[in-house]
């Protein structure tokens, strides 16, 4: 399968351009990330939980056809499946991620999950749907990423305050992630969670401290 896919497209500029959530099955998942391909394809595939799949033929074809039904791809005079806007963006994030960073959001009552994919001039938000299916929405391209995780998890905690928000980033944190919840204070407690241990010992932090542990966790 050839492929192009136009890199510079589907991202926002300076939050004037609003970019909606994309649901995509697990097959188109696969037919963009060999679309595009790139050095962190394999290892989205394993964080978004296709691997498996990942080599099989007609799941690609099946992924190809569900993204020209869809009107999200076209093909090309030679065959070649082509992408543009947020779609192109999303299979750039998905192939060149520099950072995954995996977030578990926890409630009293559910846990949740996000993933960002942050690629050169590109970063894309998925939320896991079912049956190994996925949310996507580019994000912001004003917004560095560490202030981006920061109101994900202040608006999680906010609307949860008994809550709590782990943060990991893939392929460097070996089940080490940083853990947040707010503290009565209106500030933070912050504390590291070990694969090891479910213990987790706090320590409190302003929303300077925070950032900085963001920052440290993500590699910045």
């Amino acid at each position: 399968m050839h492929a192009e896919a136009d890199k510079d497209a589907g991202t926002t500029a300076g939050g004037e351009e609003t970019v909606e959530e994309i649901g995509l099955g697990f097959a188109e998942l696969l037919a963009l990330l060999a679309l595009h391909g790139g050095p962190s394809a394999q290892s989205t595939a394993e964080l978004l939980g296709l691997i498996d799949y990942a080599d099989i033929p007609e799941v690609l074809s099946s992924g190809a056809s569900a993204l020209v039904a869809r009107r999200f791809a076209d093909v090309g005079s030679s065959g070649e499946l082509l992408v543009e806007g947020a779609v192109a963006g999303i299979a750039a994030a998905l192939g060149d991620a520099e950072r995954r960073m995996d977030l578990t959001l926890e409630s009293p009552a559910w846990s949740d999950r996000i993933v960002l994919l942050e690629a050169p001039g590109i970063a894309v938000l998925m939320r896991p749907r079912a049956y190994g299916t996925w949310w996507a929405l580019p994000q912001r391209a004003d917004l560095p990423p560490a202030e981006a995780t920061f109101q994900l998890l202040a608006g999680h905690l906010g609307e949860h305050p008994e809550g709590r928000v782990l943060v990991e980033r893939h392929g460097v944190g070996q089940g080490y992630a940083l853990s947040v919840r707010r503290a009565h204070d209106g500030g933070w407690l912050l504390g590291v969670k070990t694969p090891d241990s479910a213990d987790i010992a706090e320590d409190p932090g302003d929303d300077v401290v925070l950032l900085t542990a963001l920052r440290a966790v993500r590699n910045d």
